[in-house]
């Protein structure tokens, strides 16, 4: 059931096997494989309860009320504006759907190379394919890449870029456009309409629009959590959920935070720590035809010629269409005044690419008097030399594609008009804050290890100094993915629920 919290006008007090805290994509997966095997589920989110009616396809509307801050997270100097969503099924409901495997070498180096053991690719695969059948993920046809896409896979393939076609977790999709403020066709096979839905059919308990405050402890272990409702009936109200198993899967930003604020032992001083963004820009190419890059589905094409992933390093950047409807476009693009305003006029003939970086760069989340997150993050000299990399290389495809100039993200309005001629990238250095820095895809911030002095929880996503906590979100990532992160949160949530339920005995008895 889908609790209501606008019924709600006293104090809540729950009693339940598991406890997960956030219903993304690691989230809503542990729900729903935990109570297909008959446990007893609660799960507790921040945002509201949406479904496909409430989807408007209004901006002013939609970031209110789908994303982390109303869509305004930044870092703790304003450089990255971090994106997330904050709504029953998480980040998967505003998300592209993208679905992409880590590559091969990143999984068997993180078993190998970093002692974490079952998470080589062979021994992952069954755990990719078992999240792939459940949402129906396919790799999308020639007719589901809009002008956007085809732009730059032509592009791509007159100058010899390796480009490939993505898969997706939406089924008969109509091409509308507004996947990033939520479905209003319900053709996405996401947490909200697969995983969540599965997971209230077996009895867990889905409670919206509550605000965990604590993770709670008792003799050594973990008790359940302490919550306040931000929507009731009337006053305020508080929620407590006595469980044996927390499933913490709020985000890597929401997961450190919320460790943080409830005192959980951190003798490492690693929580927080480790946390990579995969900073993207925006690049704008503008065309003599009518691109209408908001139709069609935003993401179907990828660039990944410029991806380094190898035996022993990662790195490199990662090129893909991207769109945005007016307002979003109106806060990236460059320029003030009426130099802003005519590159809006232009709005139908602009293509957009992101280039995304396989950061190297480490930041933190901390939190302050107040409990609320501060999150450190800057550029590495690596990092920013891929960056500036990556806007050549996209500018080379556009104009390999036929566009008239390329728009640059910088704040000033600073366009190419012919391919090659980069002085006014190799001139300009790049600044904090100049380009602002956009992030899809935080990580690696409870990190996974085998036991080392900077791993916070262990080979299968439980806190080491917290018996019977589990981390099911991106934070357990070790180093940064490289690809949107989506399928692999749930592959690895999918094994860390597989060992919950075989280790009933120890995790389910209640004297702990």
């Amino acid at each position: 059931m889908i609790l209501d919290t606008a019924t709600i006008d006293r104090n809540v007090s729950l009693s339940a096997d598991v406890c997960v805290v956030g219903s993304g994509a690691g989230g809503s997966v542990v729900a729903k494989e935990l109570a297909e095997q008959g446990r007893s589920v609660v799960v507790v989110e921040a945002g509201g309860y949406h479904v496909n009616r409430d989807f408007t396809q209004r901006e002013e509307e939609m970031y209110l009320r789908l994303y982390q801050d109303q869509g305004a997270r930044v870092t703790a100097d304003g450089t990255v504006l971090i994106s997330q969503g904050c709504t029953v099924g998480g980040s998967t409901v505003t998300s592209y759907c993208v679905c992409a495997r880590p590559r091969r070498h990143l999984l068997d180096r993180w078993s190998t190379q970093l002692n974490i053991r079952g998470v080589g690719a062979e021994e992952m695969a069954p755990h990719f394919r078992h999240v792939e059948e459940t949402i129906r993920v396919r790799e999308l046809t020639a007719e589901d890449i809009n002008r956007n896409n085809q732009l730059v896979q032509a592009g791509a393939e007159r100058l010899g870029f390796h480009a490939v076609r993505l898969a997706h977790n939406r089924t008969d999709c109509l091409g509308c456009g507004y996947c990033a403020l939520g479905c209003a066709y319900d053709r996405k096979t996401d947490a909200l309409t697969v995983f969540l839905r599965a997971a209230s059919q077996r009895g867990a308990i889905i409670i919206p629009d509550c605000r965990v405050e604590a993770i709670t402890t008792a003799r050594d272990r973990v008790a359940g959590v302490t919550g306040t409702f931000t929507r009731t009936a009337r006053g305020s109200a508080t929620l407590s959920v006595a469980a044996p198993v927390v499933v913490l899967a709020a985000g890597a930003v929401g997961s450190p935070q919320l460790w943080l604020r409830s005192r959980l032992p951190n003798s490492r001083r690693q929580v927080g720590r480790n946390l990579h963004l995969h900073p993207q820009v925006w690049v704008a190419g503008v065309f003599a035809e009518e691109v209408a890059g908001w139709r069609g589905i935003p993401q179907s094409i990828a660039v990944d010629e410029f991806l380094e992933i190898g035996e022993t390093r990662d790195g490199g950047f990662l090129l893909a269409p991207t769109f945005a409807h007016p307002v979003a476009l109106s806060s990236m693009l460059p320029g003030f005044g009426t130099d802003h305003r005519r590159l809006m006029e232009l709005y139908p003939h602009l293509a957009l690419t992101a280039v995304t970086i396989a950061d190297h760069s480490s930041g933190s989340v901390e939190v302050d008097v107040n409990g609320r997150a501060v999150v450190n993050y800057q550029l590495d000299d690596d990092d920013r030399s891929a960056l500036t990399e990556g806007l050549r290389r996209a500018a080379d495809i556009y104009f390999a594609a036929g566009a008239q100039r390329v728009i640059l993200p910088f704040n000033e309005t600073v366009e190419l008009t012919r391919r090659g001629d980069y002085r006014a990238i190799d001139e300009r250095p790049l600044r904090p804050n100049d380009p602002m820095l956009l992030s899809f895809h935080p990580q690696g911030t409870l990190r996974m290890g085998s036991g080392g002095g900077r791993a916070v929880v262990n080979l299968v996503g439980e806190a080491y100094e917290v018996p019977g906590l589990f981390v099911a979100d991106a934070s357990v990532f070790p180093t940064a993915i490289a690809v949107p992160p989506q399928l692999s949160v749930m592959a690895f949530a999918h094994r860390t629920a597989e060992f919950i339920n075989n280790s009933a005995a120890r995790l389910f008895s209640r004297s702990g």
